[in-house]
């Protein structure tokens, strides 16, 4: 099952209120100097706060790369908006994966439809890790995201989440497979070499 049928009753204007609104916010922290991304669950906007870190944006820039030398057809986008508009779903992501096709038959740019995604890439933050371990590993299954990458610098970890599935009722991914930075992982069809990966330096 790739996503969670469209709910009963989810008011669709509701959402693009929503979304109305999550602009609105960004735009005036970006015109107060500040960096927030706004999230859409359950009909409520959630802003968070950026600390952007030499080595989250190092990780971010180099799977992208990678991705692109393997096949230059990849869209690769950092800090894009994911969406599910059905289940009133929206999210902020790291980096997108994405065929050249699938981001062409977009309906808009405001954000990603999320079963066209073909991997969503989220680098943990030491500030705010649940957002990546609970929060998206919740709400990716459930929006059909078909590969959840987490790389954690504060341990060299990285964690391949594949396989959406809700028909437990509870969405989760059938498959988890963990790796260290040094190893060469799969990621939706292509290799990422971790090798270049730099860690968070402890205080």
């Amino acid at each position: 099952m790739s996503a969670q049928p469209v709910e009963a009753g989810q008011p669709t204007t509701t959402y693009e209120y929503l979304c109305g609104l999550v602009e609105a916010v960004e735009a005036e922290a970006d015109r107060r100097g500040n960096r927030v991304r706004a999230d859409i669950t359950n009909q409520e906007i959630t802003v968070h706060m950026m600390s952007p870190s030499n080595p989250h944006g190092e990780i971010v820039m180099e799977i992208g790369f990678q991705a692109r030398s393997q096949d230059p057809t990849v869209v690769a986008t950092a800090e894009n908006r994911i969406e599910h508009p059905g289940l009133g779903l929206l999210r902020s992501a790291d980096l997108l994966l994405l065929t050249r096709e699938a981001r062409n038959r977009q309906p808009r740019d405001f954000a990603t439809f999320a079963p066209d995604v073909t991997a969503a890439v989220e680098v943990v933050s030491p500030s705010n890790p649940g957002n990546d371990y609970i929060a998206k590993l919740r709400d990716y299954p459930r929006m059909g995201v078909p590969v959840y990458v987490i790389v954690d610098p504060r341990d060299g970890t990285i964690a391949v989440h594949t396989g959406p599935d809700t028909s437990s009722g509870e969405p989760r991914y059938r498959d988890t497979r963990t790796y260290k930075f040094g190893d060469t992982v799969p990621v939706g069809g292509w290799t990422i070499d971790t090798t270049p990966f730099p860690r968070y330096r402890t205080a």
